[in-house]
């Protein structure tokens, strides 16, 4: 199982898993899958499988068009922008210190052991060793004590694609935070979940509302759990056995896919489009957070290159901006449900296919009519 993000060693040449799968299920099977190690590959994987795709281009000069942009899906981790500009609000406003040295036990109590990637190889683990703090290999500091810089936090949110660090900032600002940033957007009330609650109803079911429940239910259910697992060590003490000894199975993972946060191509694409555009200090703060992992990969003559994207067993989901200093900033979003392992693996062509499409009039073209448009 997986939550999405680039490592920051990997993000350059391949694009991770979410924190590869803890819990795998096997690839879907598409009719002819074309070889997506090409563009011309991906571009036919999309026009093939155009109700697989939900999409909003635009490059800043007037080209836009969007895909079944309104419709909504599973998110992923692309939801984590909304989080970081909650948490640049905050500190523009004066009401958060990034200095601020944050006791790691604190935030490890986010973090439920397993679920973001293979064990000695997890996000948050990547995270802390990152920051040079021993941890166990279940991503766990070895001294809770150490402290970090509250910054560090929010960095390894977008950088390791961390959920504890989302997790731990959500539980600090408080959903009305993260509403409002979301908001700047046209974005009203997102999906915000605890990624460890999520987690921790799939490795217990027996606390999942009936299926069927609206989705505030399910959500109240997750955080009650990743709350109760911050706070009662005797049910800490039960996720590593139930992970051992009970794991999900495959059309339980699948159908705990398609059941976490959503949100459409269309929030996403608004809540990209307004950091990038605005120049405000939150605004800014944010572009450079998102900027950092793929500064080596900016278009010729840009000033940065924005980015988080995320990916569930059957879901990827990425965004995109590209600031210039002489005109609008081009944001594009993308996502497509019913994902393999071959679109994963061929994911870093897709991301250049869609970064190409917001500086090349051809590259937006050929999307725009692999699409149908």
């Amino acid at each position: 199982m997986v939550f999405g993000m680039l490592t920051r060693r990997s993000l350059l040449t391949s694009v991770a898993a979410a924190g590869a799968a803890t819990f795998v299920t096997p690839s879907l099977a598409l009719a002819a899958p074309p070889g997506q190690s090409t563009p011309d590959g991906w571009l036919a994987r999309l026009a093939a499988h155009r109700a697989d795709v939900s999409a909003v281009f635009s490059d800043g000069t007037g080209r836009r068009f969007g895909h079944l942009p309104d419709r909504s899906l599973t998110i992923a981790s692309a939801i984590k922008a909304v989080h970081l500009l909650a948490y640049t609000t905050a500190v523009a406003q004066g009401r958060l210190d990034p200095a601020e040295q944050v006791r790691v036990g604190d935030w490890d109590a986010r973090h439920p052991y397993v679920g973001d990637g293979p064990v000695g190889a997890g996000s948050h683990l990547n995270a802390l060793t990152y920051l040079g703090i021993p941890c166990d290999e279940h991503g766990v500091a070895k001294d809770p004590e150490r402290r970090v810089p509250l910054r560090n936090i929010a960095e390894t949110m977008i950088f390791f694609s961390d959920n504890a660090a989302a997790d731990y900032l959500r539980a600090r600002l408080g959903d009305g935070a993260l509403r409002a940033a979301a908001a700047r957007g046209g974005w009203s009330r997102p999906d915000v979940r605890m990624f460890g609650g999520e987690v921790l109803l799939l490795l217990f079911p027996e606390y999942c509302p009936p299926p069927g429940s609206p989705a505030v239910v399910r959500r109240a259910a997750g955080d009650a759990l990743s709350n109760r697992f911050a706070c009662d060590p005797s049910f800490r003490a039960q996720v590593l056995p139930r992970a051992a000894e009970k794991p999900p199975s495959t059309e339980a993972i699948t159908a705990w896919s398609a059941t976490t946060g959503h949100g459409s191509a269309a929030q996403l694409f608004g809540l990209h489009h307004e950091i990038a555009t605005s120049r405000d200090r939150a605004a800014v703060l944010a572009q450079q957070i998102l900027g950092t992992p793929l500064a080596a990969k900016r278009p010729p003559g840009s000033k940065a290159l924005l980015y988080k994207g995320g990916n569930l067993p059957g879901y990827l989901v990425l965004g995109f901006d590209v600031l210039w200093p002489d005109r609008r900033p081009g944001t594009s979003t993308i996502f497509l449900k019913n994902s393999t392992q071959q679109d994963l693996q061929h994911a870093p062509v897709l991301m250049r296919l869609c970064v190409d499409a917001l500086y090349l009039p051809d590259t937006f073209a050929a999307l725009e009519r692999a699409l149908g448009h």
